[in-house]
């Protein structure tokens, strides 16, 4: 295949007080005709450098020092001689985008490459209507609508409904291309704003803005990282559909190895501004020759793996760089040669495969690469002694909460976040709560907690009714029930040091405190004197700071004695007195006391220092601030400060959700040593499965605010019974390029709105296997498209004003169908039937056709009521008339289908 893209030797730097930051440091990439290519390493790698280098879009304080970003492109090539003076980043078909001038790169930038950004609230212009952020990428590009830069034309730009009319032409290409990416009804939706879009609609209208020209390459960052399985499974099959439409090549940054293994041909692996192993993507999941690479690889969750192996340390902050091999410090396999200077590639695989890594090993032992947990302090798994029970857990929000509503007694519909859930937490257990984004999870969560006071329903704690306490015995009741944040960069307050932080619940419940209950003991190692010699003393209260476990505390004392110096030292974080009696130059007694501390300041401190111990922070990071720690550090604060007031069970929102592979099973196996070691119980809420696969003990899944499906996870996985569940698993990606995905279930559409959820079934609006009445005469798909069908009439959303009817015949015009004035249409019978072409691609018998026609000219006559009457006299389901009911068995589903 023909190169497309090629870097070369690419360095990008940033200058800061600190030194330079070397972000990009020697890259070669090369991007072929029709190919995608997944760029993937953990956050810190230089990922999204690369791609802002390519597209020229690198602000100061950071510059391109040295390298080349290579287009083949003929046709701008020739442009570009016709626009510049014997032009020097132009090399016969070759231009030079490093050396480009800023208004070439505006040329390239749209019609030749287009990027999808990583967040898409962040990428669009709030007030701007989505309809004209597609449109001004085509008036750039196609319509010869590109201005010089001033700030005239930038506060043109910035208004455009008040300085121009947008041409018909740029509004019906850019309906066409909201239609090629999957907006439902565009004409309708082409005037709304980003705000009234749902996430992956958001994603959608980024893409049709990276792809309204037809660009060559599609550089896609993190296109899918935010989103819910079922709606990354939307938008990986549309950028597949719409690459081989278009013949498109695709640059993919991503962390997810799922995503890569289905989507990619080649993969580059980038460490520290380096691309470490390079190779296609079969070899690179199958044969992994980089040490970087199959560290990557075995951090993924795995049904088969009881524990998860994650990489020791961190990225390096890539000022200073050490010579030789950047992954060093972390790799297990490395040598003295590692660092001894530049690593050249080998290659890899057989003389026809391209697999190159950046490592002086031909091979390493695989055996010798693991990690092994913490000692468990409880080996016991979850009793049957429920610690939670919920039933009828409701918490509905007032869309008019304002002063204004209450006076004039605005009688808005309420948003029904979770709509009456019942499900019991045991102890020691883990229970899943997973779903898709707008489903309640998270409102659960909180309203359980009593953080949000929920409208209905009883929360049962420990035999308490949580409904039944004022707000200082829910203050105290909170001291047993902690909440771990999804984002800790935003729960974390920026002003509070990584100690104040923990040690905040400490002061507001009086704490740490002893349990007059439990014991101290000691556990004691002596080297260098006879045992016997050596005393140890431990207080009964060291239980305040090191927890304890059957009633004792234990601490472990290790007294050493070399050439007559005594070295005593305590694994946990506990006050020693020591006291040495010699005789002569010898030592003959050692009397060891350990103790928590004398003041309530002392003991906050050890607390804190042992909670930090326990979470795998250094104490020195006492005094630094949320900012100054990684993603996986905050995540790690927040989880200790949950810990602090030593709580029996956390709600876990998403708390690995935005981490790298890496960083994510450092926190799943933490959180997994601490419910071990300290007898927690845990609500895991999220919406990545593989991750609830591998630590959860049951499941629970939710649609709509309501829970649909319970089961042990390893039923759940091997046996789905609800139609969202087998959706939802369906739509996991598979980090193996070589799996079959073929049967996989693409949900169409996004969650409803919960202000007024679909009767019945909550879920039959989206499901692939509602029901249709009984004696009618159609398939499945075909129902399904009439349902969709029905949806749109009902709301209105069936766009009417301008269709297209198709080609008469070949070189004839196609012929345009409009509704007049007056609400009439020039051809009736031609607009329902394109109407019907449109929406149902299926078969249907004569009756049902008929039915569906007569529907369509109520539309066409603007009777909406008349229409809707009509379909659902024909095909109403039980799914929409009768909700169905959980059921109190061991693996409940809340589904018609498996009603008797």
């Amino acid at each position: 295949m023909t190169s497309l893209l090629s870097l070369s030797d690419l360095r990008t730097q940033f200058s800061t007080d600190r030194g330079r930051v070397k972000a990009v440091d020697g890259l070669d990439l090369t991007i072929r005709e029709g190919e995608t290519v997944g760029l993937v390493g953990e956050s810190g790698s230089g990922k999204s450098v690369t791609a802002l280098s390519t597209m020229g879009l690198i602000d100061d304080p950071g510059e391109i020092v040295s390298g080349s970003v290579e287009l083949n492109s003929p046709h701008l090539a020739d442009e570009f001689r016709e626009q510049y003076d014997n032009p020097a980043f132009v090399d016969g078909d070759i231009v030079d985008l490093v050396s480009a001038p800023e208004e070439a790169l505006r040329t390239v930038r749209g019609s030749e490459i287009g990027m999808i950004f990583q967040d898409p609230m962040t990428s669009l212009n709030p007030s701007l209507t989505v309809g004209e952020q597609v449109a001004e990428s085509l008036r750039l590009h196609q319509y010869g609508g590109r201005r010089k830069d001033s700030w005239f034309n930038a506060v043109r730009e910035l208004l455009p409904r008040l300085s121009r009319d947008i041409d018909d032409e740029i509004v019906e290409r850019t309906i066409e291309v909201l239609e090629s990416v999957g907006i439902p009804e565009p004409g309708a939706r082409v005037d709304e704003y980003p705000h009234e879009f749902s996430g992956g609609m958001r994603q959608r209208v980024l893409i049709a803005i990276a792809l309204a020209c037809q660009p060559r390459i599609l550089v896609a960052d993190e296109p899918t990282t935010a989103l819910d399985v079922t709606i990354q499974a939307q938008i990986l099959d549309l950028i597949d559909d719409l690459q081989e439409d278009l013949g498109m090549s695709v640059l993919m940054i991503t962390h997810d190895l799922g995503v890569v293994a289905e989507t990619c041909d080649r993969v580059a692996v980038m460490y520290a501004g380096e691309i470490v192993e390079e190779g296609p993507v079969e070899e690179i999941f199958h044969n992994p020759s980089h040490p970087y690479t199959y560290a990557l690889l075995e951090s993924l969750p795995d049904e088969e793996k009881e524990r998860l192996t994650p990489i020791d340390g961190n990225v390096p902050d890539l000022i200073d760089m050490p010579p030789g091999c950047h992954f060093a410090p972390r790799c297990p396999w490395a040598q003295e040669e590692c660092t001894a200077g530049e690593i050249p590639y080998k290659q890899h695989g057989g003389e026809e495969t391209d697999h190159r890594s950046k490592c002086i090993l031909d091979e390493f032992d695989k055996t010798e690469y693991g990690h092994d947990g913490i000692e468990a302090w409880s080996e016991s798994g979850p009793s049957d002694n429920p610690l939670v029970e919920v039933d009828g857990l409701q918490k509905y929000y007032q869309q008019g909460d304002g002063v204004l509503d209450r006076v004039l007694g605005s009688n808005k519909e309420s948003v029904k976040a979770v709509d009456g859930i019942d499900f019991t937490v045991y102890e020691g257990e883990t229970l899943g709560l997973v779903g898709e984004s707008g489903c309640g999870k998270s409102t659960a969560g909180r309203a359980l907690l009593h953080l949000t006071p929920p409208t209905d329903g009883r929360v049962v704690f420990s035999g308490t009714d949580l409904s039944d306490l004022d707000s200082d015995g829910l203050r105290g009741m909170r001291r047993d029930m902690q909440m771990i944040f999804q984002d800790p960069l935003s729960s974390l307050d920026p002003r509070m040091t990584v100690g104040q932080t923990i040690r905040e619940p400490l002061d507001v419940h009086d704490l740490p405190v002893s349990n007059p209950e439990v014991r101290g003991e000691a556990e004691v190692e002596v080297s260098g004197i006879d045992s016997g010699s050596v005393t140890v003393t431990t207080d009964d209260e060291i239980d305040a700071i090191v927890g304890s476990s059957n009633g004792v505390a234990t601490a472990h004392v290790s007294v050493t004695v070399v050439d007559n110096e005594v070295d005593v030292s305590v694994k946990e974080r506990l006050r020693v007195d020591v006291e040495v009696e010699r005789t002569g130059d010898t030592v003959s007694a050692v009397d060891v006391t350990v103790s928590p501390g004398d003041s309530d300041r002392e003991r906050r401190r050890r607390r804190v220092h042992q909670l930090l111990d326990a979470v795998g922070l250094e104490v020195g990071q006492y005094d630094r601030y949320p900012h100054e720690l990684s993603g996986g550090q905050r995540q790690r604060v927040g989880i200790a400060r949950a810990l602090a007031v030593d709580p029996d069970f956390i709600v876990a929102d998403e708390p690995v959700s935005a981490l790298d592979v890496s960083v994510q099973a450092q926190i799943i196996n933490l959180l997994e040593d601490l419910q071990e070691r300290f007898g927690l119980t845990y609500l895991f809420i999220a919406h990545d499965l593989s991750v609830v696969r591998h630590i959860s003990d049951r499941v629970a899944v939710m649609y709509l605010g309501e829970i649909v499906e319970v089961a042990d996870t390893d039923e759940l996985f091997e046996d789905p019974r609800h139609p969202y569940t087998q959706a939802l698993l369906s739509a996991i990606p598979e980090p193996d390029p070589a799996a079959d995905t073929g049967d996989r279930i693409i949900l169409e559409g996004d969650v409803p709105s919960p202000i007024n959820p679909p009767s019945g079934c909550h879920f039959r609006t989206r499901c692939p296997q509602v029901i249709p009445p009984k004696g009618l005469d159609i398939e499945q798909e075909a129902y399904r498209e009439v349902m969709d069908l029905r949806q749109r009439i009902e709301r209105q959303t069936l766009d009417t004003s301008v269709v297209q009817e198709g080609a008469a015949g070949d070189g004839e015009p196609e012929e345009t169908v409009t509704v007049t004035a007056d609400g009439g249409v020039a051809d009736a019978d031609a607009l329902v039937d394109h109407l019907r072409e449109s929406h149902i691609s299926h078969t249907l018998s004569p009756e049902n056709r008929g039915v569906v026609d007569r529907a369509l000219s109520h539309v066409v006559d603007d009777e909406w009521d008349a229409a809707s009457e009509v379909l659902r006299d024909q095909f109403e389901s039980i799914c929409e008339r009768e909700a169905p009911t959980l059921g109190t068995d061991e693996h409940p589903a809340s589904c018609h289908l498996l009603e008797d």
